[in-house]
């Protein structure tokens, strides 16, 4: 489900930075001009109170699916081990036939319940998204700004390949404060926003 989201955020990302170039472009044909500037949506993301408050009501559901198949579970290996006791009775075939139903049940059931849970997560990503978007679009409003690039905050960590290699493909090499992190930070979880 990991996967799934950071492919989704990714997705949602490339989709407003090639929305924001198209829009500077436009602007740079009319003559407009105005700042650059970055942001840190994954840091924006973990700080939205609204974000983490419905993915914890996520993680709790999923928690409690998980609890409720896993019982279901335990129950139907009951019922399995009773049915080898009956191995050579005459209701043996029907009592198979029916456990054998009951599974395919508790699989189509678990995965429909799965595909819904990964769907509202997508939607709430989605709506995430859409508010940090309108929130950039007023600090641009405000301060006169033509673009906003995504750009990663975090320190490199000179001990983890990973990091120093995610470091060295970042698109922002350099910045002089103009990260409108924490503004929009603040807004998105300023009261009634």
């Amino acid at each position: 489900m990991k996967t799934a989201t950071r492919m989704l955020a990714a997705l949602l990302l490339a989709t407003c930075f090639h929305s924001v170039l198209a829009a500077v472009a436009v602007a740079q044909q009319d003559g407009q001009t105005g700042l650059v500037a970055v942001i840190d949506v994954a840091k924006v993301f973990a700080a939205h109170k609204g974000h983490a408050a419905k993915m914890d009501a996520i993680k709790a559901e999923i928690e409690a699916f998980e609890k409720e198949f896993r019982e279901k579970r335990q129950s139907f290996a009951a019922q399995v081990q009773t049915l080898q006791g009956l191995v050579g009775q005459p209701n043996y075939k029907e009592e198979e036939a029916n456990l054998a139903r009951k599974e395919a049940d508790m699989t189509i059931e678990a995965n429909q319940r799965r595909q819904d849970i990964v769907n509202r997560e997508a939607q709430i990503y989605f709506e995430t998204y859409q508010h940090v978007s309108q929130t950039v679009a007023r600090l641009c409003q405000t301060y006169n700004i033509s673009l906003v690039i995504n750009y990663d905050s975090s320190e490199i960590d000179p001990n983890s390949r990973e990091s120093v290699i995610k470091g060295v493909n970042r698109n922002v090499v350099f910045q002089r404060d103009l990260d409108l992190t924490g503004m929009a930070i603040e807004m998105v979880n300023a009261p009634g926003n």
